[in-house]
């Protein structure tokens, strides 16, 4: 890439990333100006506002290309065939992740184990609802976080996916040589992982009310959604397509509190079984780092979609060459 290639690419980045940041957080910050706080109703508006910036910022990105609406090119292509591996582990992957976090968490403390989920029904009859309301809550919320997750919020996923995964992470490969997909992979999780950072001053996932806030709820809201960018980057990498990964990313919000649901005791979100705490990135971290060796040695094998697809279109080129 020459020098002057490389000064576009750059401020198409500058671009994405100032309608980003500038929309999402400006909204933030007004809302505090405005007397507003982190699970006000109010609030939750300009949350869904700001997860739409960088689908925002993406079409404005892409219209400055020349593009319009584009399927492949916004990666909204869903590429089955020869993803169905892909495509299923997106859907179970956020089920895996809580098991693994609430094995880590209660191997460590088993006295907090509750396996039939005693302590959360009694605390759903203590809110009024019957005995056999409550275990057909419990039943419901496990059920269809496992089942239904994946679909309940794609919608808002995938905006904010095709801002990040479809235009980002493609973008950041033209900007490094070797090893393109991992490092594109590591800056885009880091970029989005900052992304967040200023709601995790005003409680998000955690609370006010735990030790150390808000710096160990900064760092571990920092550390979930870097590592939780790698495995989706995987998804995406692997497919040419944000579906998986919207799959993986609505399915972690319903599953969040999942393995809380088996605890008894006094539980933080923070120190907990929940899959944004220490126990959920522990999990993260072990997907992470597997998720990275295999980018490194997926595209040192030319496995990865964007290689496996130009390979495909070389073919018919060099059939005719042939005739």
């Amino acid at each position: 890439m020459g020098e002057s290639e490389r000064q576009k690419l750059l401020r198409k980045l500058g671009l994405f990333l100032a309608i980003t940041f500038g929309v999402a957080w400006g909204g933030y910050f007004t809302a505090w100006g405005c007397g507003q706080r982190y699970g006000d109703a109010n609030f939750d508006i300009v949350l869904v506002l700001g997860s739409l910036a960088p689908l925002a910022a993406m079409f404005i990105c892409r219209k400055q290309e020349g593009y319009g609406l584009d399927p492949e090119l916004w990666g909204l292509a869903p590429h089955f065939k020869g993803n169905f591996l892909t495509y299923g582990f997106g859907y179970v992957f956020p089920t895996a992740l809580a098991l693994v976090a609430g094995l880590l968490f209660f191997t460590m403390h088993p006295q907090q184990y509750d396996p039939q989920g005693e302590t959360f029904i009694a605390g759903l009859v203590e809110g009024g609802m019957t005995r056999e309301q409550a275990s057909g809550m419990f039943s419901s919320l496990l059920g269809m976080g496992v089942l239904a997750g994946p679909f309940a919020n794609i919608l808002l996923s995938a905006a904010e996916l095709l801002g990040f995964q479809g235009y980002l992470l493609p973008k950041a490969q033209e900007l490094f040589g070797k090893n393109a997909p991992m490092k594109a992979a590591l800056a885009c999780s880091g970029v989005w992982a900052l992304w967040y950072a200023p709601l995790f001053f005003d409680g998000y996932f955690y609370g006010r009310a735990y030790g150390g806030f808000p710096v160990l709820g900064l760092l571990t809201g920092l550390l979930f959604y870097f590592l939780l960018g790698l495995s989706l980057s995987y998804m995406t990498l692997r497919t040419g397509s944000i579906l998986p990964a919207a799959l993986s990313r609505s399915g972690i919000t319903a599953m969040a509190a999942a393995g809380i649901y088996f605890a008894k005791g006094e539980v933080g979100l923070l120190t907990g079984p929940g899959l944004y705490g220490v126990f959920g990135c522990l999990g993260l971290l072990l997907f992470g780092a597997l998720f990275l060796l295999r980018i490194r040695r997926m595209d040192r094998a030319g496995k990865l979609y964007a290689q496996r697809d130009k390979k495909q279109k070389a073919l018919p080129a060099a059939g005719q060459a042939k005739g």
